[in-house]
């Protein structure tokens, strides 16, 4: 259930922070936390691997876990400021649109 304050009951974004758990619900986060938290442990695997004496297999294993990571965080980044930019361009649109409903004009 989305709870809005009294302030912003008829706007579409509250001005309160959502929590944490809030935050955390669009697919797209949880997607990029769950690759995030399963290539760092796929990392740590690696180190196992050359532990074992497999050097060569670890080696490549953690070229491409890395390039992975690189490659899902700067995607996620670049969807996220464009998100926040296009978010904020609406909000400064919509406060110019009612600023300029609110004037009065009088006639002289």
């Amino acid at each position: 259930m989305n709870r809005r304050c009294r302030k912003c009951f008829f706007k579409k974004v509250c001005h309160k922070k959502p929590s944490y758990k809030a935050w955390l619900k669009t697919y797209t986060k949880k997607a990029v936390t769950a690759i995030l938290v399963i290539a760092l442990i796929d990392l740590q695997l690696s180190y196992v691997l050359a532990f074992m004496g497999q050097v060569q297999i670890a080696e490549s294993l953690s070229s491409t876990i890395a390039t992975t990571i690189v490659g899902v965080m700067v995607g996620y980044f670049l969807k996220a400021l464009f998100e926040t930019f296009f978010e904020k361009r609406e909000e400064r649109l919509n406060k110019e649109s009612e600023s300029a409903e609110n004037t009065n004009y009088e006639e002289v």
